[in-house]
């Protein structure tokens, strides 16, 4: 089991999304049926909570980038930097969203109060457009752009969908509503199948073509990696293509469902994100709050023992021999088995290293880490052979 994959691969930004969407759709859920009659500003708290974070962070990290010198900065804090900037204009306009849709609903259904709904989404629609930039810039860059992509390919769904519910322009039914969206989910599943099969025809071509065991295994653990978001990917557009259905029907008050179950397979897609956050491979933004790490390291160096416990790494290999009880094992036998380990032990000191370190640009702490490097990652190979199994003697 290898902790520091794990934790290396977590991706901070995926999983608080994730999360709080979550928590979100439940408490919405629970609101619309009146199990909560809580005001809609308490019920929008979570996406609140990640606006805020979102957005301090980012200007935490902006004002970060500017007292530190430029001699001092990474090589690529500039690009990161502009990344940051881009994701607080992002962030304040999906906040400003927010607090529209939340002054509409705690409204009664008076014109003189309430805004018209194409007027809420219009923030919405403004960053659409930004995002149609800041999606090519974030691409020639290698950023993550994943977001930026989903509001470019909805900007005609939020358009439809404020129209509908304003009920002056579009009298369409909800499924002729969704028709853009229809459309990108029906591209999305497609391109992953698409991928899917690409995969397994790369990696059966590399496996005829390697000859030696080193390339088969490098090529065999990229598919499957490779594979394995993927697959993700098309449970997650299922579950919310199952969740679209549902929601029209909902909407149309055809079949009636409680909007509870109409929001499972939406919980399930959400709850997959979330666990996919932990295998992602995409680089975070050192800048966010001026940690300059990964806010993963960061949250490790706080605690010592979660640190000491992720860089851990057990390996099981596997034995057809027997285990040995203790009272059967005499001094003899056990030398070989004490005298192969410590060479092990040895072997590992030399090619073993930390992965979570501190990182500092101060002398006195770049000395620490420089002294630090012989720390290692502990790497424990148990294999079944060498398990002494304790009992008491008949």
């Amino acid at each position: 089991m290898n902790r520091v994959s794990v934790w290396q691969e977590f991706n901070a930004c995926q999983f608080l999304v994730s999360f709080c969407l979550l928590i979100f759709s439940i408490f919405y859920a629970l609101r619309e049926e009146l199990f909560l009659f809580w005001p809609y500003w308490l019920v929008f708290l979570p996406l609140f909570i990640w606006k805020f974070l979102g957005i301090s962070g980012a200007i935490v990290g902006i004002l970060t980038y500017c007292c530190v010198r430029s001699r001092n900065r990474e090589r690529n804090s500039p690009i990161q930097c502009r990344a940051l900037f881009l994701n607080l204009i992002e962030t304040i306009l999906l906040l400003l969203f927010e607090i529209l849709i939340c002054y509409n609903l705690e409204q009664p259904n008076d014109p003189d109060y309430r805004l018209t709904w194409i007027v809420c989404f219009l923030p919405l629609i403004v960053l659409s457009i930004i995002s149609v930039f800041t999606y090519v810039w974030l691409l020639r860059h290698g950023r993550s752009w994943e977001i930026q992509a989903l509001f470019v390919v909805n900007i005609l769904q939020f358009i439809f969908f404020a129209l509908k519910l304003d009920n002056s322009i579009l009298t369409w039914n909800y499924a002729a509503v969704f028709i853009p969206l229809w459309i990108v989910m029906g591209i999305s599943i497609i391109f992953c199948i698409g991928r899917i099969i690409w995969t397994c025809i790369h990696y059966y071509r590399n496996q005829n073509q390697s000859n030696s065991s080193g390339q088969h295994q490098l090529h065999r653990h990229y598919c499957q990696i490779l594979t394995s978001s993927t697959v993700g990917h098309i449970c997650v557009l299922f579950f919310l293509l199952i969740f679209q259905i549902l929601l029209v029907f909902y909407l149309e008050r055809s079949i009636h469902f409680s909007f509870i179950v109409v929001c499972l397979p939406l919980y399930i897609a959400l709850i997959i994100l979330i666990y996919m956050s932990f295998g992602s491979r995409v680089p975070a933004n050192h800048w966010w709050f001026g940690l300059r790490q990964d806010a993963c390291g960061w949250l490790l160096h706080l605690c010592p023992i979660f640190e000491t416990y992720a860089n851990i790494e057990y390996h099981f290999p596997p034995s057809d021999s027997p285990t040995t009880s203790a009272h059967n094992v005499s001094s003899t036998a056990m030398n070989p088995i004490i005298r192969s380990t410590t060479q092990l032990n040895r072997n590992l000191q030399s090619t073993r290293r930390m992965f979570f370190q501190k990182k500092s640009s101060s002398c006195c702490d770049q000395l620490k880490v420089d002294q630090g490097e012989n720390e290692c990652l502990t790497t424990v190979l148990i294999s079944p052979s060498n398990i002494l199994k304790l009992h008491e003697p008949d």
